[in-house]
């Protein structure tokens, strides 16, 4: 048993395991994934070289913020910002539900949905994601009489983006996202971009 803030020193590495030892002497074995949960002074994850930041994501849930603008389609101009939950069942996939706002002068809605992540390079401290999804969203125009294509429809939705891990547990996100909203008497394309972060617990 290590104490909370107690420094262990490294003395052998198994396939998986490491041996360490204490600061009052004592010398035991740790598994790799328990031992990556450590940190280094500064705060960052400790660099082991069998352990990277996708060990530490899997079985993972998170919450997030995002904020960002239209910048194609009816909604041009118009800027937005979503809150999300998910869970990651492995370090390069991850699930999310997301809610957000859409708001200008000319604009308001609402929209939600749920997001599939694949992030195959999880293990680099900067990775690319890949992302799919599909829900609804709710828009008005301001005045009334301004006429939208976008009322109340469903929408799939493809981006990419980048996730960079500043420390173990807090991710800087950005990304770039499009949309196929169904709309009468044509779908409509939307594009956005975005900026956020995550934390994982």
């Amino acid at each position: 048993v290590v104490e909370e803030g107690e420094t262990v020193e490294i003395l052998t590495r198994r396939p998986d395991w490491y041996e360490v030892k204490s600061k009052n002497g004592n010398v035991g074995w740790a598994r790799a994934s328990a031992l990556a949960r450590t940190l280094e002074p500064t705060g960052d994850p400790v660099d082991l070289p069998s352990v990277s930041y996708g060990d530490y994501l899997k079985n993972s849930w998170r919450v997030g913020f995002t904020m960002g603008q239209y910048v194609k389609g009816e909604l041009d101009g118009s800027d937005n910002f979503s809150v999300t939950g998910g869970y990651r069942p492995l370090s390069w996939l991850g699930v999310e539900v997301e809610w957000g706002k859409t708001y200008s002068a000319e604009v308001s809605g609402d929209y939600y949905g749920a997001n599939l992540l694949l992030e195959p390079l999880s293990r680099w401290r900067v990775s690319p994601y890949v992302l799919v999804g599909i829900g609804r969203m709710s828009v008005d125009a301001q005045p009334k009489l301004v006429p939208l294509g976008i009322d109340e429809s469903s929408y799939n939705a493809f981006g990419f983006g980048g996730s960079c891990y500043l420390v173990r547990n807090f991710v800087l996100r950005g990304e770039s996202r499009w949309y196929e909203v169904s709309a009468d008497p044509n779908d409509v394309d939307l594009q956005e971009w975005k900026i956020g972060f995550s934390a994982f617990f």
